[in-house]
């Protein structure tokens, strides 16, 4: 039988631009949109000063957008993905976080997300891709208890629990 055959000890003449291994309509060029648009300026006063520079924020923020639609929470895993996925490398503009520094920036930073989060609404509604017209919750609330004496139903079934039987 015949086999596609691989280049894999072949070097490359030009490495290929890192976009160019995405489809174009992938989710994260949207995502690198919607992030970049946002306005990071009142971070410039946090990372003043002296010490290692720091990661910009957009990037973070990029990272962990992606992490939510990926469903991907974990720290590490995100920083394991901008290692090694190309999606993840392109949104973190081939720098490589570290996990605390994913971790510390959400802890740092609970209402970025909830800001990008409206601003693609907002966005998704000035463009007609939204309608928020008519929202509805569903307020079902259903009884969980999995506990063993209530696993069965008692009474006229006739089915006895253990310490019930008879010997």
């Amino acid at each position: 039988m015949a086999y596609i055959p691989s280049y894999k000890d072949q070097s490359w003449l030009l490495p290929p631009a890192i976009d160019d291994l995405i489809p174009e309509d992938y989710i994260c060029f949207l995502v690198e949109t919607l992030v970049e648009a946002q306005d990071y300026s009142h971070f410039d006063l946090q990372y003043s000063g002296a010490g290692h520079p720091a990661y910009h924020p957009r990037i973070l923020v990029k990272l962990l957008v992606m992490g939510i639609l990926d469903r991907v929470r974990s720290s590490r895993r995100l920083a394991r993905n901008a290692r090694e996925n190309v999606v993840y490398m392109y949104l973190a503009e081939k720098l490589m976080p570290d996990f605390r520094t994913i971790s510390d920036f959400r802890k740092n930073n609970p209402g970025l997300i909830k800001d990008v989060f409206r601003h693609t609404v907002r966005l998704a509604r000035e463009e007609g891709m939204l309608d928020l017209n008519h929202l509805s919750t569903d307020g079902s609330k259903v009884k969980a208890n999995a506990s063993a004496g209530r696993g069965c139903v008692w009474g006229d079934s006739g089915i006895r629990s253990a310490a019930q039987a008879e010997p």
